[in-house]
């Protein structure tokens, strides 16, 4: 059944629209799966292990190419590309040592409260979204009790301990 709506002025059937989100999911899932091998190709060392505080020269190597891809997907007008960089380094890794036992099928599902969707993310992307989600919530506040505001300062500071630059978040 076809459902044609009219959308800024423009009509447009919504089952093309759901197929179009479908298949740009599609490929974004395998654009960070192929650029995830070809830093496995590129570096010979464990490039999705350093973390922001790293300083070796090895470190200075993936957060060049890291800025090079924030870069890139600012200019696209990319919302949050330390996720986008979190789910690479997964990749990364699972590409280099396989997926850890338990871990079910690919791709990104939804997530909601208790769902069984979180133990699936590895420790980094988990904690990176969920903070991020944490940090957006406060700073979308008008008033905050004392205590949020002191949990928010924690909270960025975990953010960039966990390589997110806080001013790629909006």
């Amino acid at each position: 059944m076809e459902n044609i709506i009219t959308v800024d002025g423009n009509q447009v059937d919504i089952a093309t629209l759901r197929k179009g989100v479908a298949e740009a999911v599609k490929r974004a899932y395998g654009a960070e799966r192929s650029y995830a091998k070809a830093l496995n190709a590129m570096f010979t060392f464990d490039w999705f292990a350093f973390e922001a505080s790293d300083t070796s020269e090895e470190a200075k190597l993936v957060k060049a190419e890291k800025t090079l891809l924030y870069v890139d997907l600012k200019a696209a007008d990319h919302t949050n590309p330390s996720t986008i960089w979190a789910r690479i380094r997964k990749y990364g890794k699972e590409e280099k040592y396989g997926k850890p036992e338990g871990e079910g099928g690919e791709g990104e599902g939804g997530e909601g409260e208790g769902s069984d969707k979180s133990k699936d993310r590895d420790p980094i992307t988990r904690n990176i979204e969920d903070l991020l989600i944490l940090y957006k919530f406060n700073a979308r506040q008008d008033s905050l009790p004392s205590k949020v505001v002191d949990a928010q300062k924690f909270i960025a500071q975990a953010l960039i301990a966990m390589g997110v630059d806080l001013s790629m978040v909006k």
